[in-house]
């Protein structure tokens, strides 16, 4: 289940934090499933696509080139699109955004390749004007025929909100999150 539970500050998460991964079911029990690459992580084959296709529009794919040339989207779901404003497809992994704390959410792309295991977060979004909108994230580490990498991410919106801002004009922050084992 979850191990290294924190928030960002370092103290024990609430209790409905162990319910998290539940919330994005069938994803976790199926990456955890897969056949492993010589014990390790499982291996991204294109036909994996039809097991994803009721979260197509919540999913983004981040490729790590083993050239070790910087990591960039190779996917971001129309929902993510919908809610940003913005396609990032093609952009890199850190550099995609301006919106504050996007580098640090970008940073877990970068722990969930390194260490081969699946990473819960709580993220909030704070948009102008004071709404707020928070979303779990999943991100599920892969290996490539190829000898690149890849982090598949699942994003799980609260709720739904109107596009009425600038996607520059957000502020990630991450509120809680784990390595699961």
């Amino acid at each position: 289940m979850i191990s290294g539970t924190a928030n960002r500050s370092g103290d024990p998460l609430p209790q409905a934090a162990d319910t998290a991964p539940a919330l994005l079911q069938p994803l976790l029990p199926w990456w955890r499933a897969l056949p492993r690459q010589e014990g390790a992580m499982p291996l991204w084959t294109g036909e994996l696509v039809f097991d994803l296709k009721p979260w197509l529009g919540h999913l983004l794919m981040a490729r790590f080139p083993r050239d070790g040339s910087g990591a960039h989207y190779t996917l971001y779901g129309s929902g993510l699109v919908e809610f940003t404003g913005r396609d990032l497809t093609g952009r890199g992994l850190r550099d995609a955004s301006k919106s504050p704390g996007f580098k640090l959410t970008a940073d877990s792309y970068v722990t969930t390749r390194q260490t081969g295991r699946a990473h819960w977060s709580r993220v909030r979004v704070d948009l102008p004007g004071g709404d707020k909108v928070r979303y779990d994230r999943l991100l599920l580490p892969f290996a490539c025929a190829d000898g690149d990498a890849r982090v598949l991410g699942a994003i799980r919106f609260d709720r739904r909100l109107p596009r009425h801002w600038d996607a520059d004009d957000m502020r990630l922050t991450i509120e809680q999150e784990a390595l699961l084992a």
